[in-house]
């Protein structure tokens, strides 16, 4: 089964659907033949996308809110069933990011990381549950590199993309009885939009410093990665090589990971 064949006809809701992945994604869907909700929390940016994309009004919908607020992911969740009766996919793919060791960062970016993360892929997934046990549907975490092992100067950022393994791990669990889907990707380096902010140590929002190229995969490859792995109902995927190393080599030389890391770590001191 190619992906158009297991896509055609099936709902799709993205969250962190105005850019950068999940952009790419409702973008990808689309042309599967799926139907796709993209929810954001500015309202302007996701009518941009509608206007982009340029497809049938009865194929997508738009929802600005915070995905933090379990009530207003409940709303979603209605808006979804009454125009398209279901919700087969659910793609937790909203983020924050921010940088600065735990001495320095303030506590409310600290907060403002960890609950978008982490209740902003929670509460989602609550809301969706009952609706994808209908129809045995899946659900998706984006976690990073950095859900793999805690990163100085981004410790929020790891803590709350380690969190995702978890929760994943205890709704697979949960859910053990049903035919719904539960998985989690470790996404690589991906190109960001130039637009793509993160939040510094004191809360202003910066840009992300560009990666080297040949770390860092499109956003279409990313993207693509995600939906063929819900497909194949592979519970974990680790999509970058880096990733692959850096999870073998703490298993393997735990010591040494932690050498190293010191080392880098000093070094940009």
């Amino acid at each position: 089964m190619n992906l158009n064949t297991f896509y055609n006809g099936k709902v799709v809701l993205i969250t962190g659907g105005s850019m950068g992945i999940g952009k790419e994604l409702a973008k990808l869907a689309l042309s599967y033949g799926a139907k796709v909700a993209i929810t954001g929390r500015t309202l302007s940016k996701l009518e941009f996308v509608k206007k982009e994309f340029n497809v049938s009004e009865q194929n997508i919908l738009i929802h600005a809110g915070d995905v933090t607020d379990y009530k207003n992911n409940q709303e979603l969740v209605k808006k979804c069933i009454d125009k398209f009766g279901k919700i087969d996919v659910l793609i937790n793919n909203a983020g924050l990011s921010a940088f600065g060791s735990i001495e320095d960062i303030k506590p409310e970016v600290y907060k403002t990381v960890v609950d978008t993360n982490i209740y902003g892929s929670v509460f989602p997934t609550k809301a969706c549950i009952p609706i994808l046990k209908k129809v045995n549907g899946s659900v998706l975490f984006v976690s990073s590199i950095a859900g793999l092992t805690g990163l100085p100067d981004y410790s929020a950022y790891s803590l709350s993309k380690m969190s995702l393994r978890a929760i994943a791990h205890a709704l697979r669990i949960e859910l053990k009885n049903t035919n719904v889907f539960v998985g989690i990707c470790y996404v690589g380096f991906t190109e960001n939009e130039i637009t793509k902010k993160t939040y510094s140590p004191n809360g202003e929002l910066i840009a992300i410093p560009k990666r080297p190229s040949f770390l860092t995969a499109t956003r279409e490859q990313t993207a693509k990665k995600m939906l063929k792995q819900i497909k194949r109902k592979k519970y974990s995927v680790n999509q970058s090589i880096l990733g692959n190393l850096v999870m073998f080599q703490g298993k393997v030389f735990p010591k040494l990971t932690a050498w190293i890391m010191r080392l880098n770590y000093k070094s940009k001191k």
